[in-house]
């Protein structure tokens, strides 16, 4: 039989986490490579924060994270998203400059 450790208490409880340490902790996920965690963290802080300066950065390192963990329409609509509700942001040109990466990588995948 399988065990659902989900409810014993050894994921952390990231629902109680403040804005710094999720971000903190989604960072240095996605420094290490691991994705499926930085994409989680990094959503997370997004529904919880969403007015906090964290989740204007958060924004930028969750496309990245969707394009490495090959989610490209995650990574367009999450850059589009924030193109859209950030166009005068100091780092909107990385938020472009994503988004071309991805649609770069997809268009020659295909040829």
């Amino acid at each position: 039989t399988l065990l659902n450790l989900s409810g014993c208490g050894l994921e952390p409880k990231i629902d109680t986490w403040s804005v710094q340490r999720l971000y903190s902790e989604a960072k240095e996920s996605l420094q290490v490579g691991d994705y499926a965690t930085a994409i989680k963290y990094y959503e997370t802080l997004e529904a919880r924060f969403p007015f906090e300066t964290y989740a204007q950065q958060a924004q930028l390192d969750l496309i990245y994270a969707y394009y490495k963990y090959d989610e490209p329409e995650s990574a367009i609509v999450t850059a589009n998203r924030f193109i859209k509700y950030y166009p005068r942001h100091p780092y909107v040109d990385y938020a472009y400059y994503l988004k071309g990466l991805v649609n770069f990588k997809d268009r020659k995948s295909v040829v």
